[in-house]
């Protein structure tokens, strides 16, 4: 880009002051650039056996210098290596941001192995070998626990939204958080056969497997360069060849590859997708380049996560049904328990009673039960509160009757239940007729699927949203079948926040993660990171997408109609290769104008 603009300026400065220094200044690094992009050429040439916009530049710059307008071969050069250089800069910035969300998280396993502490790479960890999970930490192994006991938050491998108590003997799975303790956990796997390792390495694969959706594009553009120069030379013939007159036909031949060089054609695509992906990057939606924003644009099937990505994840009290006892002593009992510990749940409860005005009583003897529950003794009372799979493996009998509506939280006095806290998932702010919105803006289909396996709390999150379907207690395997299946009925787009998302979301055609403080490989996997959690972010990218597809295809529309009527006047006689390259520069800026609309983001919008 620089030495194509020294040499403009050295043209140009000595058409205006006619200094011969200037002129050799510029004639200097005219034949540096155009070395240099004949050595891009032969290098494509070579390496992936395709012909190159280079090709056409430099056929300008060669007829222009013979022709003696180097000027115009000049600008041309110039004008095309500033364009991409700067859409490639945004591009590669934003790629960069994206890494950095999850290299910086990247850290060694510490393991026990023959008393001695070591900090390996998770793939070097052998069967045996004991990993110490500090309280707060990701367990980096699949394995057993063999010291302490710990709340387990698996949702972004199982989907499940609240924290599972485990201790001594329980099995985990890599990718889950130790909440509220530390623990060791001994591998029952080597690290490269884990979970979490395996995940990422389907990951790989699917990203691999993803088609080039630029290879249409790329043969489009290999007939236009290669149709141009055989035309050029057809009017060098015409024009002078054939009579004698060579130094009209080269300065013919100069106007038509200068005008028809595909500089606007070149900047159609690269300008819009740095203008979108920039203008993305300043409200903290991160995109891997402009593809897959263009190929959400046409977008026809939405899949929709639902715990941490149009839920928030952390529980909220909506109902106390109490059946035996009055409601007030019901949550009181509910919190007395809860004041105990320490988990989303617990929180949810301890935040509804104080807003209630009921306080909670000491609570003796607490401890965790297996799965979802916990118990302590209140006032000489035995309460229990837990799922409805931790009551009935108590002997209590779940109340078939009841109609709740969201997820039961069963209050058990001793041995008999006496009442439910209602708890619900909070869906994100403006993601009420989120499904709506989309079909609004041309989805076809929209789905939640979730790993969660509450029926009731799923279709109540689907309803909300007004999707199309709803599908509950998915493993990864089955998200991943969801995709393909989609697949087959067009552009399928996965938006997700957990390891349990991630092969999904690199075999969909479009991935979309949720939250920049997920699971790193829900990030890796993703073709745009949504940073804030909010619905309106994702409609907006959606936005963005629709619109740059117009935005393209009116700049391929310019600049076609550019390049004919410019390729017309050049044939004729009326444009001198300096015109020329005038009237191409125009449709050039004109093009690039039209996609720094792109930088505008679309409004938050209430709906």
């Amino acid at each position: 880009m620089a030495v194509a603009l020294v040499a403009v300026l050295g043209f140009a400065l000595y058409r205006w002051t006619g200094i011969a220094p200037l002129l050799w200044l510029g004639s200097g690094f005219y034949l540096i650039c155009l070395a240099m992009y004949t050595r891009s050429l032969f290098a494509a040439l070579l390496q992936t056996r395709k012909v190159t916009a280079d090709l056409l530049v430099v056929t300008v710059m060669v007829v222009a210098f013979l022709a003696k307008t180097p000027l115009s071969g000049a600008l041309v050069a110039w004008f095309i290596s500033l364009g991409l250089a700067i859409s490639f800069a945004i591009i590669e910035k934003t790629k960069r941001k994206i890494e950095a969300l999850t290299r910086r998280r990247e850290k060694p396993v510490r393991i026990l192995r023959d008393e001695r502490f070591l900090e390996l790479p998770v793939e070097t960890v052998r069967p045996g070998d004991v990993a110490v999970v500090p309280r707060g930490e990701m367990i980096p192994v699949d394995g057993e626990i063999v010291e302490g006991a710990s709340a387990i938050d698996e949702s972004v491998v199982t989907g499940e939204p609240y924290t599972v108590f485990k201790q001594m003997g329980d099995r985990v799975t890599s990718g889950a958080i130790s909440v509220t303790s530390s623990l060791k956990v001994r591998a029952t796997k080597a690290g490269d056969k884990g979970f979490l390792y395996l995940m990422s390495q389907e990951i790989a694969k699917s990203l691999m497997a993803k088609p080039d959706t630029q290879r249409r594009a790329d043969s489009i553009v290999q007939f236009f360069i290669c149709g141009v120069v055989v035309y050029a030379f057809g009017v060098f013939l015409f024009s002078g060849g054939l009579n004698g007159d060579a130094a009209t036909g080269l300065i013919r031949m100069a106007a038509v590859t200068a005008v028809a060089c595909p500089c606007a054609w070149a900047l159609s695509v690269p300008t819009a997708f740095a203008a979108a992906i920039g203008g993305l990057s300043a409200r903290g939606i991160l995109v891997r380049g402009g593809i897959p924003l263009e190929t959400l644009g046409r977008a026809g099937n939405f899949i929709l996560d639902k715990t941490g990505t149009v839920t928030v994840g952390q529980p909220e009290v909506v109902a106390v049904e109490s059946f035996d006892l009055p409601e007030t002593e019901l949550l009181g009992l509910a919190a007395s328990v809860e004041s105990g510990f320490n988990h989303p749940i617990a929180n949810a409860i301890l935040a509804h009673a104080s807003a209630r005005g009921v306080s909670p009583a000491k609570a003796d003897h607490s401890e965790y039960l297996p799965g979802i529950g916990v118990k302590s003794t209140v006032s000489g009372r035995q309460v229990t509160l837990g799922s409805n799979e931790t009551m009935t493996a108590l002997g209590m009998d779940i109340p078939a009757e009841v109609d709740i509506d969201g997820r039961a939280v069963w209050v058990g006095v001793d041995g008999k239940i006496v009442g439910a806290v209602v708890i619900q998932d909070a869906v994100l702010a403006l993601a009420d007729g989120l499904a709506d919105t989309l079909r609004g803006l041309g989805a076809k289909r929209v789905i939640l699927a979730t790993g969660d396996n509450e029926k009731g709390e799923a279709r109540r999150v689907a309803g909300q949203l007004g999707a199309d379907g709803c599908h509950w207690g998915l493993k990864p395997e089955d998200k991943l079948a969801l995709v393909k299946s989609l697949g087959d009925q067009g552009v399928t787009v996965m938006v997700g926040d957990g390891v349990n998302d991630a092969t999904a979301l690199a075999e969909a055609d479009v991935g979309i993660s949720i939250g920049s403080a997920k699971a790193d490989l829900a990030i890796q996997s993703s073709d745009i990171v949504v940073m804030r959690e909010d619905a309106a972010s994702l409609v907006a990218v959606v936005e963005t997408g629709k619109k740059l597809i117009r935005v393209i295809r009116q700049n391929y529309a310019w600049a076609i109609g550019f390049n004919l009527i410019g390729i017309a006047l050049a044939t004729a006689g009326f444009l001198s290769p300096w015109l020329a390259a005038l009237f191409h520069h125009a449709s050039s800026v004109l093009v690039v104008a039209n996609s720094a609309r792109l930088v505008k983001m679309p409004a938050n919008r209430d709906r």
